[in-house]
């Protein structure tokens, strides 16, 4: 790797709202981003989730094809925009051919792909309009058309770390010089079908607490984030902020069922401890998942063993989702620019293990290395790493 890469722009759509700023002062206030489910008709008794309020179309879409944009193809478009416009960058200025993407998402267009398919079984027949929107790389084709990129561009679904995984594939793109600016992130929808399973499963919990012993279920949620990574020197060159640097860290997998986490927290410590021994943050992985929650806690108390690191957990706030590392890594570049460290909602202390679980308020901290613990079922392990410019 010969290139630094540098976190230049932030593009957040989240339950708060849409902007960097206004994610940033809820998650800082410790607000919770939770509430009563409105798209689609809720079964009694249903968990609060972390839903994101309506996005225009016509706000970000500017042409023809555009018009039939999907929901999650709509969320990453806009996360681009929100992102460029936060780097003082002119899509129609970038240079097209040498701007990659990087879209990561668990599950894609859930809302229409369920529609689609009802009308299918029901009639025998469906839209063959509707089709193209239901291919995984919709977002992808969907927002290299509107913003007119020619670069490289890759779609990644990798469950639970789906936006780390695109985050990290940019990262390695800007630092192996294969594109002047790259654009990555996720996006991912709740759908209907899947609220149903969380709900039926009695996987959901109204109080989500992560990382405490009682911990017992998680919320879910939907939303889109964006990072513009561009090369550290060109970044200085235009007089751009930089929030952060990302260093490309290698990912890896750890034995797990396939649908399940995996089980052994010391294998994981060990793997991780390179990357925590010197940071100052971690931004966590938990959910209130029961199983998540003791194999994570018991992994980052082994791996940073004596040393004090602290730890924060935004699903709480955020809701669970494909692409919710794409808004823990906005959280850990933001972290690392402001030396701010956000509270987890909904965690009171003790800690599983006596970790540093931030609670109650923000706390002022000289944040000069943030990790981000990407854990996904099945084993997949994508972690990302932030540091001071």
């Amino acid at each position: 790797m010969s290139v630094d890469v540098a976190v230049t722009g932030l593009g957040v759509l989240s339950a708060f709202g849409a902007g960097v700023d206004r994610f940033w002062r809820a998650l800082v206030a410790g607000e919770s981003g939770l509430g009563p489910l409105r798209r689609f008709a809720a079964p009694p008794g249903a968990a609060p989730v972390a839903e994101v309020p309506a996005v225009e179309a016509r706000d970000h879409v500017r042409s023809p094809l555009g018009r039939r944009i999907d929901r999650v193809s709509l969320l990453t478009l806009a996360a681009c925009r929100l992102a460029l416009q936060d780097a003082s960058l002119d899509a129609a200025s970038l240079p097209r051919a040498r701007t990659g993407l990087a879209v990561g998402s668990e599950f894609g267009n859930l809302d229409e792909t369920a529609a689609f398919l009802d009308r299918l079984f029901a009639r025998g027949t469906a839209n063959p309009l509707l089709f193209p929107n239901l291919v995984m790389n919709a977002p992808l084709s969907y927002t290299t058309i509107e913003l007119g990129l020619t670069g490289p561009s890759a779609m990644l679904s990798a469950g639970e770390v789906s936006g780390e995984a695109a985050i990290a594939w940019g990262a390695e793109l800007v630092a192996e010089e294969g594109a002047d600016v790259c654009l990555a992130g996720g996006a991912d929808e709740l759908g209907e079908a899947l609220h149903q399973i969380f709900h039926e499963a009695r996987l959901l919990s109204p109080t989500p607490r992560p990382l405490h012993s009682g911990a017992d279920g998680f919320a879910t949620g939907e939303g889109a984030a964006v990072l513009v990574l561009e090369p550290l020197a060109r970044a200085r060159a235009r007089g751009a902020r930089v929030y952060a640097l990302l260093l490309p860290v290698a990912g890896f997998a750890l034995p797990a069922p396939v649908h399940g986490w995996p089980r052994d927290a010391a294998t994981l410590a060990t793997r991780l401890a390179p990357l925590v021994s010197d940071a100052d943050l971690v931004v966590a992985a938990a959910s209130g998942d029961p199983q998540l929650d003791v194999l994570e806690a018991a992994a980052l108390a082994a791996a940073l063993g004596t040393r004090t690191a602290l730890v924060t957990a935004p699903r709480a706030a955020t809701g669970r989702f494909g692409a919710a590392g794409a808004l823990a890594a906005a959280t850990a570049a933001l972290a690392v620019a402001h030396d701010l460290v956000p509270p987890t909602p909904g965690h009171v202390p003790p800690a599983r293990h006596g970790l540093a679980v931030v609670a109650g308020r923000a706390r002022a901290a000289d944040v000069r290395v943030a990790v981000v613990d990407g854990l996904a079922r099945g084993g997949a392990c994508r972690p990302l790493r932030f540091e001071a410019p």
